[in-house]
């Protein structure tokens, strides 16, 4: 029997045509943006290489800086050193001058004390008008408290003083030119000699009783014969500074000017003589002054004229009062105010 042979074959697929490929759009312009980038780059390091190089310190060149610096700081430390130094030297100045003040002060506080317990009396026995040492205490007392002028310095020290006078001076006091507000007048004169002058101060006196009351004057006499009288005699030093000229020879200024360049800086040494006039209760109840300028001035000048000159305008009273008119009882100009002088003149 016949036998059928059949033959399969394969079918081969017709080949498919794909289209054709077009580049994706990102990796393009991922591809463009890197193409960017390393132009820039190039760029970069193109503008990197056209600068120049920075010179390299050599081993010498940073010695020589090390070396600058430690000079700089060497220099900055003694710097420091010297300030330091400089303020510690204020500041131990300073204190010195604190503690010398108060120095002083102390021993104006202490010789206040004892000068009050023998004023009261607290260590004496009961006295008489005839054997009264309280008008030659008071006396001693008013040349020591005063001999370096009024404590224009220390408002401690001026008021101690004050105290003083208000203390041991009658309220009616007539003292110099002055027979009202004698108390007053004392201290604007004791203000005005201290601050007038560069420095001021009283030389060692002594103290005489010139009248003294007795028992052989009775018993039946009144308080106001009932004084005492005791004088006080010595030198003051005053140094003549260009305010003392202003404030009180003022017409040397204007029309004397060799006269002024004379005695400006001098120190003048003049004589005084004080005279305490005190009641039955040892109070001051008159004082009188007077200082001798013609005598230390002829000492400088050695010229009676210019002596003259200098003392016929200057503002010094008969009373030996500072800043008075000695033709008139009223204060000058100068001293009641002017532009040209300073705070502590005008207020004194």
């Amino acid at each position: 029997m016949p036998t059928l042979t059949v033959s399969l074959q394969e079918e081969k697929n017709p080949p498919v045509s794909l289209p054709a490929s077009v580049p994706p759009t990102g990796l393009s312009s991922v591809k463009t943006k890197g193409k960017r980038v390393s132009k820039s780059s190039t760029n970069v390091s193109n503008q990197d290489e056209q600068k120049p190089q920075p010179k390299k310190r050599g081993r010498r060149r940073l010695l020589e800086d090390e070396e600058q610096r430690k000079a700089r700081r060497k220099a900055q430390c003694k710097l420091n050193q010297r300030r330091y130094r400089a303020r510690q030297r204020g500041l131990i100045s300073t204190l010195s001058l604190e503690t010398e003040g108060l120095n002083g002060h102390l021993r104006d506080l202490q010789d206040y004390r004892d000068f009050l317990r023998g004023y009261f009396l607290l260590d004496a026995q009961p006295l008489t008008t005839w054997d009264d040492p309280r008008p030659v205490l008071v006396a001693k007392h008013f040349i020591r408290a005063f001999r370096s002028g009024f404590a224009l310095h220390s408002t401690e020290s001026s008021a101690l003083q004050e105290s003083f006078v208000r203390l041991v001076c009658a309220p009616d006091m007539i003292t110099q030119g002055a027979t009202t507000d004698g108390i007053e007048a004392l201290l604007l004169q004791l203000k005005r000699y201290t601050s007038y002058h560069g420095t001021f101060e009283v030389l060692p006196s002594n103290v005489t009783v010139v009248h003294a009351p007795t028992q052989e004057m009775g018993t039946q006499m009144t308080d106001d014969k009932l004084t005492w009288v005791l004088e006080a005699r010595g030198a003051v030093s005053m140094r003549i500074s260009r305010d003392t000229l202003i404030m009180v020879y003022p017409h040397v200024l204007r029309h004397h000017d060799r006269i002024a360049q004379r005695i400006v800086g001098q120190t003048i040494e003049p004589e005084f003589t004080a005279t305490f006039h005190f009641d039955a209760n040892a109070k001051v109840t008159k004082l009188d002054q007077h200082i001798d300028f013609v005598g230390a001035f002829f000492r400088i000048l050695e010229n009676a004229e210019d002596v003259a000159t200098l003392l016929e305008g200057a503002l010094i009273s008969p009373f030996s009062e500072l800043g008075l008119d000695p033709k008139g009882s009223t204060e000058s100009a100068l001293t009641r105010g002017s532009k040209q002088l300073s705070l502590k003149f005008i207020l004194l």
